[in-house]
Parts: C-alpha cells; sequence; structure tokens
C-alpha cells in the first residue's frame, strides 16, 4: 500500500507541475497582450494554441519517456491525463488501458481508469474496474472509492438516473466518513443536492408526496438551506406551522434567499387563522414572531422612500502641494418612514465621466441619537478625495445606505453633477 501511496503522490506532483506550466504560460501571454494592445497583427485565439503546444510538448516528451521506461505505468496514466485535457478521449482510453495491462491492474491505476469511463458515461466498464478496488481499510483506500463513487453517482445524475443516483451517492459517502471532514463534507452536499434534484422532479410530475419525502431525505444527509427552503415552500396551506418553522430556519442562516413578502404574509395567516379558530395563546405566539420579524427588516433594510436626499451641495477644498483634490459632499437627510433610524451608514460614489471611480462612507446616525420618523438630520458632511482636478466637469453621483454592517448597499439618491468651487 505504500508504493500505492508514493505512486499517487507522484501523479498528483506531475498534475500540479503540469498545472503550473499552464498558469505561467497564461501569464506570459497576460503580460504579452498587455505590451502588444493595439497591435492587430496579435491573434486572438493565442492562449489556446499556447496552452494546445505546451500540452503537445508534455505528451512527445511523455511518449519519449515511455519508450525509455516501457514498464512503469505511471507514465501511461500521465499520458492519459494529458490526452484527457485535451479532450483525445480514444488515446486516453488506450493509456489507462496500458497502464491497467503494465501494473497488474494496481489500486491507483484500477482509480484513474474507473473514473475515466465513469466521466464517459461507460458506467459497466467503470463499475467493473471498481469491483477489483482492494478491500483494505486504510484512508488512501476509502478516499479512491468514495471519489470513484461520487462521480459515477454525478453521472447517474446528469442522466436524470436519480435512483442510481442515490444509491450510488450512498456508497461513496459510506466511504468518505472514513477519511476527512472536507471530503465527508463535500460528498454530504452532493448526495443531498441528489436528493434534492430528485424532489423536483417527483414535484414537476405533480407528485409532490414524493417531493416532500426527497427533500426530508435531503435534510437528513445535509441541513442545506436551500432544500430547506423548498421545503417550507411545499408546506404552505398544508401545514403552515411546519412551513413557518423551516422558512424561519433559512431566514436566520440564509436571509437572502427568503421571499420577504411571502414570509411576511404567511405569519399574518398564522396570527389571523389561530384568532379565528379561539386559539389566542397561538395567536399571541405568531404575533411575536411577526412582531420580531418586522423589527428586524425595519432594523436592516431600507426601502424606496425610505430616505430623501436634500439641499446637496460639493464643495472643493482647499488643496495644498502633492495632495489629492478633496471635495466636501454636504446635504440632508429626511426619515420620510414610519420608524425610526437607529443606525445608518451612507455612502458616496462619484463616477466622473471619462475618469476613475471615487467613494467614501461614514456612520451618520448613532443609536443613542436617532432619526425619528418624519425628521430630518442636517448638515451631513462627507469628504472624499480624488486623484485629479474635477472642477468643470460633469459626472454621476450616488448617494447609498445600509442600516447595519452587514446589510446591502441601497441607492438612495442618483443624480449628474458638476464639480464647482
Amino acid at each position: 500500500m505504500n508504493k500505492d501511496v508514493s505512486e499517487f503522490q507522484e501523479y498528483i506532483k506531475t498534475v500540479g507541475w503540469t498545472l503550473f506550466v499552464a498558469i505561467i504560460v497564461v501569464f506570459i501571454m497576460v503580460i504579452d497582450l498587455k505590451i502588444n494592445a493595439g497591435n492587430k497583427k496579435l491573434p486572438l485565439e493565442r492562449s489556446g494554441i499556447t496552452e494546445y503546444k505546451d500540452a503537445r510538448m508534455g505528451l512527445d516528451r511523455l511518449y519519449y519517456l515511455e519508450k525509455e521506461n516501457p514498464k512503469d505505468y505511471i507514465i501511461n496514466l500521465k499520458i492519459a491525463f494529458l490526452h484527457e485535457i485535451l479532450k483525445e478521449n480514444d488515446k486516453a482510453q488506450e493509456n489507462y488501458e496500458k497502464a491497467l495491462i503494465k501494473s497488474n491492474s494496481a489500486p491507483f491505476a484500477l482509480y484513474k481508469a474507473a473514473v475515466f469511463y465513469a466521466k464517459q458515461h461507460d458506467t459497466q466498464r467503470a463499475i467493473n474496474l471498481a469491483i477489483m478496488f482492494p478491500a483494505t481499510k486504510d484512508k488512501r483506500t476509502y478516499e479512491m472509492k468514495a471519489r470513484f463513487f461520487a462521480e459515477l453517482a454525478n453521472t447517474f445524475l446528469t442522466e436524470k438516473d436519480y435512483p442510481n443516483a442515490i444509491k450510488t451517492y450512498k456508497v461513496s459517502y459510506k466511504y468518505a466518513r472514513n477519511t476527512d471532514d472536507t471530503l465527508e463534507n463535500k460528498i454530504a452536499k452532493e448526495y443531498s443536492n441528489a436528493y434534492s434534484e430528485y424532489a423536483d422532479d417527483f414535484i414537476s410530475k405533480n407528485d409532490p408526496i414524493h417531493g416532500l419525502q426527497m427533500l426530508k431525505n435531503a435534510l437528513e444527509v445535509y441541513p442545506d438551506p436551500y432544500s430547506k427552503y423548498k421545503l417550507g415552500l411545499m408546506y404552505q396551506n398544508v401545514d403552515d406551522v411546519k412551513a413557518q418553522k423551516y422558512i424561519e430556519e433559512v431566514y436566520s442562516e440564509k436571509p437572502e434567499i427568503v421571499n420577504i413578502e411571502l414570509y411576511y404574509k404567511l405569519l399574518n395567516k398564522l396570527v389571523n387563522d389561530f384568532n379565528q379558530n379561539g386559539e389566542f395563546s397561538k395567536a399571541n405566539f405568531y404575533r411575536l414572531k411577526l412582531d420580531n420579524f418586522k423589527r428586524k427588516l425595519v432594523s436592516n433594510n431600507i426601502y424606496k422612500n425610505d430616505l430623501e436626499v436634500l439641499n446637496l451641495n460639493i464643495n472643493k477644498q482647499r488643496r495644498f502641494i502633492f495632495t489629492k483634490e478633496k471635495y466636501n459632499i454636504t446635504f440632508d437627510l429626511k426619515n420620510n418612514s414610519k420608524y425610526s433610524v437607529e443606525n445608518l451608514f451612507v455612502k458616496i460614489v462619484i463616477k466622473p465621466r471619462g475618469e476613475n471611480n471615487t467613494e467614501a462612507e461614514k456612520k451618520v446616525i448613532y443609536r443613542d441619537n436617532p432619526l425619528l420618523p418624519g425628521k430630518t438630520l442636517k448638515g451631513i458632511s462627507i469628504p472624499i478625495e480624488y486623484g485629479s482636478n474635477l472642477l468643470g466637469q460633469y459626472g454621476e453621483m450616488q448617494i447609498l445606505a445600509k442600516k447595519n454592517v452587514l446589510s446591502n448597499w441601497t441607492i438612495i439618491d442618483y443624480l449628474t453633477v458638476s464639480f464647482t468651487k
């Protein structure tokens, strides 16, 4: 087995060097393109041609080494790898078969050939090779088996053969659990995704019962928020309590995938339904959730027309030798919403025509001094520097705001401006 490990390491080293050479070639070509910008004779597809020639040179060298070392099957695996890169699958297959014969079906050769056949959708040949994998219980063998069966499962998935994809991912996951957390999590996500895709297939065929079961299975394998959200959506109008539970979990984990309006309506519906049924304690429970949800929305989001920019001015500041041009952006900000703004960050983005963009940001509202509904915060001042003189130029200015460090920026004003003293 030590021999197999060293062979695997040597193979990985060769692959690494091949990719390193390709990166260097691309880097040189990028520099060359920059130097020769504007040269009309520069071939547009030079990158592809250079990489192709580089792979060809590598193959010529490997074929020479094969003649010098006719029993070294690792050389054939390297040759097969380069032919795969060049999409010459017939020659890749030929060299994988040579490697199998020369090595007397060594584990690593079996693994590489089996993965190749799985990618080619030749599942029977891939499985026949996988049967020959050693039965040893070591991490290296488990890793090869996990990766092979994941590749085979993915082939079934692309063919929309969901039952076989799921069965094969199950085998892959069994082996992956004996390797390391990185590989185990990777296979678990793929396994869960196969169930999720199977659920989509059932739903498209108007079979929500089986679709629901597939999503539950997906979550047992891996707690993917997208599968959880799908499950919440499916429970709507069937079991709103379960729907709310799943969507609430997703909103706490990955809020950007939740339809805010839909979730708001769901909470409102639960409050009304329990009130109508006389279950007032449950109605109050969901009313509290609704109120908390409203507070989160208000504290984290800015909606259209919530904030209004007034009395905007751009003033140039005095400049000293060897310093950048400095401008001062001043304006007032009115709160048109029904709620107090307790935290607010503002960002100015200036886009002069034909010049580079520049930006500056500042926190303008703090929790201990909120901007109340209908009130105006006057005299906001944001300094901004620019590398050249903008006087007399026209450009665009965006004023963006957000209520919390993790929130996304929202444009609250967008205008064409002239830069004056």
